[in-house]
């Protein structure tokens, strides 16, 4: 009898330890959305610049892009791009972590209890033809301007040529085809922004967020379910450019399966920063699970 209890565990033994050895030997179940985060946050740092160092990184990253790179503004002494929206703007950036370099940046501009335009209204309120849709009939609280971003040339190359998957992970990928969007060029700094921009709106309870953009960048944006809804017609400013809005509610509905994660983690390393801005709650993110919608963008 004692060599059979012998026996017995023994063998109980080796079968508590399977679990372990099977996650030791199978692999991970792969997933994009884990992924996705995993490559970004090994290599960047999200910031939010509520101090005025912090403000100058963005300032001299819009002046290399904005009056180095693209010649859309003068260039300046002092090598920072600012204009008068700065005082009612959040700015936020993007930290390269091997370098230290800004990797891009994005602001947001408010608008004040005195009531002073958004910038995009004072370059194109006129092509907006439903008084219903510009800012300034709408509650002060509840709109913003997502404007200037701003990515120098060479993390804009780096974007292009990184993979944020390996070369088997990608042919995966491919295999499945249920990923709206391509995953071996994926334009993460670019997301990155516009969803911490919309974390920022989240804080602030903002209903609309307007951009002045390109509409062939509206357009890609869709395919990352980033509908940005045409309010006016389009407008030479720097090329052609359009008024739009979105929702950051509806965003956070409508963002596309595998970078509902992404924001997720984008939202909770910004959770320190945010309430530095203000005293208002940051909300809890609840990503619906329904079909991507389509808006009627140009």
């Amino acid at each position: 009898m004692s060599a059979v209890r012998a026996f017995n565990g023994a063998v109980s033994n080796k079968l508590s330890r399977l679990p372990q050895t099977f996650s030791r030997v199978l692999p991970k179940r792969f997933s994009l959305e884990e992924s996705i985060s995993s490559f970004f946050f090994s290599r960047y740092e999200l910031v939010i610049a509520n101090e005025e160092s912090e403000k100058q990184v963005s300032y001299k990253t819009r002046h290399k892009v904005y009056c180095e790179e693209m010649k859309f503004e003068q260039k300046n002494a002092t090598a920072l791009e600012k204009d008068k929206f700065d005082d009612r703007a959040i700015n936020c950036y993007i930290k390269h972590l091997p370098t230290g370099e800004c990797a891009g940046t994005i602001r947001l501009v408010l608008p004040t209890e005195a009531g002073l335009p958004l910038p995009l209204e004072e370059k194109c309120a006129e092509v907006i033809g439903d008084g219903t849709l510009l800012p300034s009939n709408l509650s002060p609280q509840s709109v913003c301007e997502i404007s200037r971003l701003a990515i120098p040339r060479e993390f804009r190359v780096r974007q292009l040529r990184s993979k944020i998957l390996p070369s088997e992970k990608i042919e995966k990928v491919k295999q499945k085809k249920n990923v709206p969007f391509n995953v071996e060029h994926f334009p993460y700094l670019s997301i990155a922004l516009y969803l911490m921009a919309t974390s920022v709106c989240l804080h602030l309870n903002v209903k609309h967020a307007y951009v002045l953009m390109e509409p062939k960048l509206a357009r890609r944006m869709k395919a990352f379910g980033i509908h940005f809804t045409p309010v006016g017609e389009a407008i030479e400013f720097n090329g052609k450019r359009m008024p739009y809005r979105l929702s950051p509610h509806v965003l956070l509905d409508d963002l596309a399966k595998p970078l509902k994660g992404f924001h997720r983690k984008i939202h909770s390393e910004l959770n320190s920063a945010l309430q530095a801005i203000g005293d208002v709650a940051v909300p809890t993110i609840e990503h619906t699970r329904k079909p991507l919608r389509i808006a009627h963008a140009a």
